[in-house]
């Protein structure tokens, strides 16, 4: 006769039993008891994954679900939402003992502004960085979770992040630049910089977090769309020729005449 121990049941009373006698109970699913049981093991997965055990949270840190980045560099489609990609959980540096000091030392009059002002930008950048260099990630925050998370509108966050990817180079990412959401030129015009610069794919998609496919697709439209503006030909017909869309077209031309103004098209004389 097979042993059980006086313990065997309370080492059965667990979150995963539970749950699978819940799912045969409550909602019908009964027939295959290691379906049920691999469910199980998802949703427990689930829970670690979102409830994590507190590895010495200290003050300032806030947990909060992030997206993670994808090594492929997955193309976002309208209607997706942060949800509909993989998440992950971290705990995320807030508000530092370097803040704290900062504010402290905020000198009176106008530069108090100016500082708060620069407090706020770092802390943007912090926190991106933060999330690019985790172990579990990289981990990519939207705009409306820095807000969130700095107490800013989202608006204001927009404008600082911009200003702190013009003044140290780095692109910063957040969720929709890199999953290539919208309709703006955001990866294009740092990778199309760096290219102009002289620095070679493999260097660009090391410093922009793209793959080396994704540089060598932007730059290969950025040199078609310039090759045509050398031969004169309208952006419009550009379109035609590439089978690119208008508004693609439009963005590499802005980009193109950035860097090189004396391929802007001229209008036609009048007769």
């Amino acid at each position: 006769m097979k042993h059980v121990s006086d313990f065997q049941g309370c080492a059965g009373r667990t979150f995963r039993q539970a749950l699978v006698g819940l799912l045969e109970r409550e909602y019908g699913l009964v027939g295959s008891r290691r379906v049920l049981e691999m469910l199980a093991d998802d949703v427990e997965g689930l829970i670690a994954q979102h409830y994590p055990v507190p590895e010495r949270i200290g003050s300032g840190w806030m947990v909060l679900t992030a997206t993670r980045g994808t090594a492929a560099q997955e193309k976002g489609w309208p209607g997706r939402t942060a949800a509909d990609y993989e998440l992950v959980t971290l705990a995320w540096p807030v508000l530092m003992r370097t803040d704290l000091a900062t504010l402290v030392g905020l000198p009176p009059g106008p530069a108090r502004a100016e500082g708060w002002r620069a407090l706020q930008k770092e802390r943007i950048r912090r926190l991106i960085e933060h999330g690019l260099n985790h172990p579990k990630g990289p981990a990519f925050l939207t705009l409306a979770d820095l807000s969130l998370l700095i107490g800013l509108p989202i608006e204001r966050i927009s404008v600082y992040l911009q200003e702190v990817r013009a003044e140290t180079g780095q692109v910063l990412p957040t969720m929709g630049y890199h999953f290539d959401l919208g309709l703006k030129p955001t990866h294009k015009a740092p990778i199309v910089g760096l290219y102009e610069a002289g620095i070679d794919e493999a260097e660009i998609a090391r410093r922009t977090e793209h793959s080396q496919a994704s540089v060598g697709h932007y730059l290969r439209d950025y040199e078609r769309v310039k090759l045509l503006l050398d031969r004169k030909t309208a952006p419009e017909e550009i379109a035609m020729v590439t089978g690119m869309s208008p508004t693609v077209v439009a963005q590499h031309v802005q980009l193109v005449l950035q860097y090189h103004p004396e391929l802007a098209p001229h209008p036609p004389p009048s007769t």
